[in-house]
């Protein structure tokens, strides 16, 4: 009977213990140099979520392992970045530089860059990246220039922030 029990308990801890659950997440740092009029942006994005999202919504079967991609690649996450990542002052929207992107360990880091900006009061962003793979997906957006920091996390439902910044504060 005792070892019925201790079975009994060790099964239970050992499969409440091997449930997997899965979580979708990416990071983006937002950067605003004023002095270099400049906003840098580096995201983090698991980089099989990436690929699969890339290839469902590009009907294709790209392979984001370093020595295995194709040179085409390039164009299809700019353009994926320009589709689910916006930026917006008063002026109105922001252009980006996609500058490439790099692994690490799961992740992919893509790295855009927003010239020539001066001054701004009001900085909205969207970024709606892997929401229409992933119901789930949580987009956490950290901000900063100078002494003002701003971070929230981004959804399928509100994909979309507005920061109100004045660095004269």
């Amino acid at each position: 009977m005792k070892f019925l029990t201790a079975f009994i308990l060790w099964l239970s801890l050992t499969s409440a213990t091997t449930v997997y659950h899965e979580f979708y997440l990416s990071v983006t740092d937002i950067t605003y140099i004023q002095n270099e009029q400049s906003l840098q942006i580096i995201s983090r994005v698991f980089t099989d979520d990436f690929e699969e999202v890339l290839n469902k919504r590009y009907n294709k079967d790209f392979k984001l392992i370093p020595g295995l991609e194709v040179e085409e690649i390039e164009v299809y996450i700019e353009k994926y970045l320009r589709d689910k990542f916006v930026l917006e002052t008063e002026t109105g929207i922001l252009e980006f530089n996609y500058l490439g992107r790099k692994y690490e360990d799961d992740m992919i880091y893509l790295f855009l860059e927003v010239e020539n900006l001066d001054s701004f009061e009001r900085l909205s962003i969207e970024n709606s990246i892997l929401t229409d793979l992933y119901e789930e997906q949580k987009n956490m957006i950290h901000f900063k220039s100078d002494n003002y920091k701003k971070s929230f996390i981004l959804e399928k439902e509100i994909s979309k922030r507005t920061l109100n910044y004045n660095p004269k504060l």
